[in-house]
């Protein structure tokens, strides 16, 4: 079947446990349209143990994301995935994550919905645009499971997307709030400049003004949903 791996937000949340969202409803949707979907709990997702859940302290955007691969891997050799036919998703880490999957750019991926996505970890995390760098306990959890002190290293800018969008050659569809604190639209704004300069120009950019991290109104939910599925039909 063609799949989509959709991955949680957090991204120390569990999909299965939290209620109707980060992963439960998109999953239903998807395969209510005859796709075959993956909802992994990748390290540093809670519930599963402190070896699982410490083990993601450090590995944010490098074995974090091995793991997203894996689990592709895994389901390739149950039998019910299309390797030809696969798509990442995902909001908040899970729009991340599929940005940082096809910088990777390793053949697994056809295409990748990235919704409220953290794009450049440095601005996340020192901007006053958002509600994360004037909570210092906040920043320093931050630097934890990035594994960085220095948020002026290179290293943040090698797990940051927003850098890397020449590497992505796989259509890209984007969706953010217009007001959103969480997560700050600017650096979603320059992932879709940079692909754009790049020749790879998002496939869809949906903007929704007075929604934040997430969309409460139905109406923004429904039309969101229905241009990603039309994406998806196209590149799947």
């Amino acid at each position: 079947l063609p799949t989509i791996m959709h991955l949680h937000g957090g991204p120390f949340v569990r999909a299965d446990t939290f209620g109707q969202g980060f992963g439960y409803n998109e999953g239903q949707l998807f395969a209510s349209r005859g796709y075959a979907v993956i909802v992994p709990n990748f390290r540093i997702t809670p519930g599963l143990g402190s070896k699982i859940y410490y083990g993601g302290f450090g590995t944010y955007g490098r074995q974090m994301v091995d793991d997203h691969e894996d689990a592709l891997k895994w389901a390739i050799e149950q039998g019910f995935v299309d390797p030809a036919r696969v798509s990442a998703s995902g909001a908040s880490y899970g729009g991340y994550a599929p940005l940082q999957l096809l910088a990777r750019d390793n053949g697994l991926w056809k295409c990748a919905v990235a919704g409220l996505a953290v794009t450049d970890l440095k601005y996340q995390l020192t901007t006053f645009d958002g509600d994360t760098a004037g909570n210092e306990a906040g920043v320093n959890l931050w630097k934890s499971i990035l594994g960085e002190q220095d948020l002026s290293s290179p290293r943040l800018r090698e797990i940051s997307p927003v850098f890397h969008a020449a590497k992505m050659k796989r259509p890209v569809f984007l969706y953010a709030g217009l007001d959103d604190i969480r997560v700050p639209i600017a650096q979603i704004n320059e992932m879709a400049s940079n692909l754009e300069a790049a020749g790879n120009a998002p496939k869809g950019f949906v903007v929704k003004r007075n929604e934040g991290h997430g969309f409460g109104k139905l109406e923004n939910r429904v039309d969101t949903w229905t241009q990603i599925l039309e994406f998806l039909q196209k590149h799947l």
